[in-house]
């Protein structure tokens, strides 16, 4: 009975994981769809802006726009956030189908049994969920041979300590987490206010692309490396590794004493 009990948590676990990876799927369509019609809304209160003088256009009317965008923005903001903490619960629901996964072995031992047909199953009747688990994820990425220094470890800390000057914020703490790549950063702050300043540097800079960030109370885990330095054919483990790397590494921020 406590094999099948893990076995159903495992599958409720796995569910969790399906739906909030749909839903934060859907709200990435939505924040780039936002992101489009905010740009759209600037461009076109730019333009009239500059061709309202000539035509006589109303400030009333210019001011109705500039509402609109502002409306555009802040809801914009709202599925930023709303991304990044899916992106947490993401983190967090796959390291708990991997502690599922490795009772699961556990309990049922490492050494398969025939069935009827001789076909070899585990105990489940469904193999090993933590092969299954460990081939979703992938093999780790190594830094590729020419890694642009942007995004060594020395590029990185350089970057942060850049980003925090121009934001006037003084880190307590600035870590780089570089076991594959792409290497995550870690860094603890006075307060969620101070590391909106540095993300906001971050937004700034060509060579970076802020992804979201693991966080609570002050530290804050993250990827700053973009997309385009991905190798090609592995873009799709980097995004599935990256999670669960993200919150192991804030998790050992988290225990680390300041």
């Amino acid at each position: 009975m406590k094999k099948y009990g893990v076995f159903i948590l495992g599958l409720a676990v796995l569910a969790a994981l399906v739906v909030q990876l749909r839903t934060a799927s859907n709200l990435r369509l939505e924040l780039t769809a936002a992101r489009a019609e905010n740009e759209s809304l600037r461009h076109k209160v730019a333009v009239d802006a500059v061709t309202g003088a000539a035509e006589g256009k109303s400030r009333a009317s210019l001011n109705a726009k500039e509402s609109n965008t502002e409306a555009v923005a802040n809801r914009l903001q709202e599925l930023e956030s709303e991304v990044l903490r899916l992106r947490g619960v993401a983190a967090r629901a796959l390291r708990a189908e991997a502690d599922v996964a490795q009772l699961q072995t556990r309990l049922n031992g490492r050494q398969p049994q025939s069935n009827t047909a001789g076909t070899e199953v585990g105990d489940s009747g469904f193999g090993s969920s933590s092969n299954l688990f460990l081939s979703y994820l992938g093999d780790a990425v190594a830094p590729p041979a020419n890694i642009d220094p942007n995004y060594s470890k020395e590029g990185l800390t350089k970057a942060i300590a850049r980003a925090a000057e121009l934001a006037g914020v003084s880190l307590k703490k600035v870590q780089i987490e570089n076991s594959e790549f792409p290497f995550l950063a870690g860094v603890v702050c006075e307060s969620d206010a101070e590391f909106e300043k540095l993300k906001e540097q971050f937004k700034t800079m060509n060579s970076y692309q802020y992804s979201g960030a693991t966080s609570r109370h002050g530290v804050y885990a993250f990827n700053i490396t973009p997309y385009r330095a991905y190798p090609s054919d592995a873009g799709q483990r980097i995004g599935r590794r990256t999670l669960i790397r993200q919150q192991m590494f804030f998790d050992q921020l988290n225990s680390i004493p300041e």
